[in-house]
């Protein structure tokens, strides 16, 4: 009887843990400016969200037909910010990413836009003072709702019931 018992509930600790492992992967939720987009005003940032908390070794760079821009990189969460310091020139660019997710994998990626902003935005751009472009912020409602300690947890728990299974059995034999 108790060695049924414990089969349960080690076979029922395995199936919750497997769906926390299947979605925990991240993926590219969302982009501004988004792949194939015409920007047609000045940029001052690349906004890149995923669907987890990425780890701050992640990088990403944007890169035109002649040279890699240089970016400002700043990661909060699930969102990787790359400010833009200097006007984009009009023309076609790549942004390529590399991010570490909240499970340790390397996801990499990329993805296109263009920029093609008029000529008479750049003169009036130096006459007048710009504005600030606030960065949309992280949206929690779509965070994921497995805590990151729920592996470890479930991992020393299986621990602790093979121990006490072990000592149980012994005993009796």
């Amino acid at each position: 009887m108790k060695k049924t018992v414990l089969s349960i509930l080690l076979l029922l600790m395995v199936i919750f843990q497997l769906p926390s492992s299947i979605v925990a992967h991240s993926d590219l939720e969302s982009a501004t400016p988004a792949e194939g987009e015409t920007v047609t005003n000045e940029l001052e940032a690349v906004v890149l969200t995923f669907s987890t908390k990425i780890e701050s070794l992640s990088s990403m760079k944007v890169k035109n037909d002649n040279e890699e821009i240089p970016l400002q990189i700043s990661i909060e969460d699930n969102q990787m910010t790359g400010k833009i310091n200097n006007p984009l020139q009009n023309g076609n660019y790549s942004v390529e990413y590399r991010i570490i997710g909240a499970d340790s994998h390397v996801i990499e990626g990329s993805y296109t836009f263009t920029v093609d902003r008029p000529q008479q935005a750049e003169i009036e751009e130096k006459e007048e003072k710009k504005e600030e472009q606030t960065l949309p912020e992280p949206d929690e409602s779509k965070q994921p709702k497995n805590p990151g300690y729920f592996a470890p947890l479930t991992i020393g728990l299986l621990i602790v019931v093979a121990i006490i299974s072990f000592f149980v059995f012994r005993k009796k034999s």
